[in-house]
This record gives structure tokens, C-alpha cells and sequence, in this order.
């Protein structure tokens, strides 16, 4: 389980996060309006930012990359590596390169016949999935996300956030759709400048009036004809 416990963090003395807490495990999402922390949240919860005040810990402890893994909104690689080569640095946290786990990894994501190619080649879609492999060769326990889907098609959305929720482990992930956290997501953070406004499952959170408060916006909201949960209409 992910637990950040108060956290706060601050750009060049502007509060960004505000005493955040919240507890993951299975899928979990985090929503709002741009400017409110989500980013800043999953860069806190990966370490690549010390916050203020507050912690990080998965199951109790401060948590390593043996444990915790990212896949970023983007990822800029210029260097001409193969699409194995990546996903093999996944298993730098383990000092061991496993051939099975790479193809093991390669194969969930649908990408081991792109093994040889170069990972310069490849669409959008295509090299998300890879990033994701490399996340997956990591063997984590907790997946964090930063709005992995944001340049991606309709098509790639749903394949990734399939295999994601397929992986079977804790994913923390900050997504900008609300219609898609909502198909996804067991449970919602809703946040509005640095501070968690609410929180429960998608019909609970991703109701009308925290919509309009947050985002500004009115919007309907109705059953899903598929999944029966909320559905944001404009």
C-alpha cells in the first residue's frame, strides 16, 4: 500500500501541496483542474522532489525503485536504443538483467515484436507501451502514473489503461479525463489548489457540484450505459 502522510511542497516559496494525505491500494486515480499539484504529487511520491514536510512510504517503508515505478506523461529519449534495450533498464533496481522478465514484461504490453526497433521509430502509442514494459521489468508493487494517456488516441488510451489495471498491483495514477478515471478507477482524490476537496469512489467525487467547484464548469452527469459509473456530459 502507498501512504502519503501531510505532505507540502513548495515552488520558490508558493505552496503547491497543502498537508496532502491519501492511502492507495488497487486503482486509485487523482483529478482536478491543471495548477492544482497532480504533477507535483507524483514527482513527491517518486522522490524526484522532497517535499516540505509529511512522507512517502509503500507498506511502512520509505520506498525504493525495487518497489516503486513511474511512467511519466512524456518521455524524451534521442539516443537510438532498441525497444528491449529500454525496457531493460528497468531492471536496474535489481543489478540483474532477466531475459525472461524483459520478455515477459515486452509480451503484456504487446511490444515484444518491437524488440529490434528502435525506440525513435515508433509512434506515440507505441512507445508508451514500451515505457510501460520498462515499468512493468522493474517488478514494482506500487505504478505510479502522470497522465500517461495525455497524447495518446482514443485506441492506445484504452489499451493502456487496460494493461494497467490488468498488472494486478497499486496504481496511483493523475488523469486529466475525467470520463476515463471514471471507467478505470475504483477510487478518486480530488484536488483543487494543493488541497485533497474530496475523495470516494467516481459517482461520490465526479458529481456536478465538485465539478463546477473546481474546475469552474457546468457539466451534466449521468450513468455510464456501459460501466454504470458517472459519466461527465458538457
Amino acid at each position: 500500500m502507498l501512504e502519503i502522510a501531510d505532505v507540502s511542497f513548495a515552488y520558490d516559496g508558493k505552496d503547491v501541496l497543502r498537508d496532502v494525505s491519501l492511502t492507495a491500494s488497487g486503482f486509485v486515480g487523482v483529478v482536478g483542474p491543471n495548477g492544482s499539484g497532480k504533477s507535483t504529487l507524483v514527482r513527491v511520491a517518486s522522490r524526484v522532489l522532497r517535499p516540505r514536510s509529511g512522507r512517502v512510504t509503500v507498506d511502512g517503508a520509505e520506498p525504493s525503485a525495487r518497489v516503486l515505478a513511474v511512467v511519466p506523461q512524456e518521455t524524451t529519449i534521442d539516443f537510438e536504443f532498441t525497444c528491449r534495450e529500454i525496457v531493460a533498464m528497468g531492471r536496474f533496481a535489481h543489478d540483474d538483467e532477466d531475459p525472461r522478465v524483459i520478455q515477459e514484461s515486452m509480451e503484456r504490453t504487446g511490444t515484444w515484436p518491437l524488440r529490434d526497433r528502435l525506440i525513435t521509430e515508433l509512434s506515440g502509442g507505441e512507445r508508451q507501451r514500451v515505457i510501460l514494459a520498462r515499468a512493468f521489468a522493474q517488478q514494482p508493487k506500487v505504478l505510479l502514473l502522470d497522465e500517461p494517456t495525455a497524447h495518446l488516441d482514443l485506441r492506445y488510451q484504452l489499451e493502456l489503461m487496460k494493461l494497467v489495471r490488468e498488472a494486478g498491483m497499486t496504481v496511483l495514477a493523475v488523469m486529466h479525463d475525467l470520463n476515463l478515471a471514471s471507467m478505470f478507477c475504483t477510487r478518486l482524490f480530488l484536488l483543487h489548489e494543493g488541497r485533497i476537496v474530496a475523495s470516494g469512489t467516481p459517482a461520490q467525487v465526479l458529481t456536478i457540484e465538485n465539478i463546477q467547484r473546481t474546475y469552474g464548469v457546468e457539466v451534466g452527469v449521468q450513468p455510464h450505459p456501459r460501466h454504470g459509473g458517472p459519466m461527465i456530459v458538457a
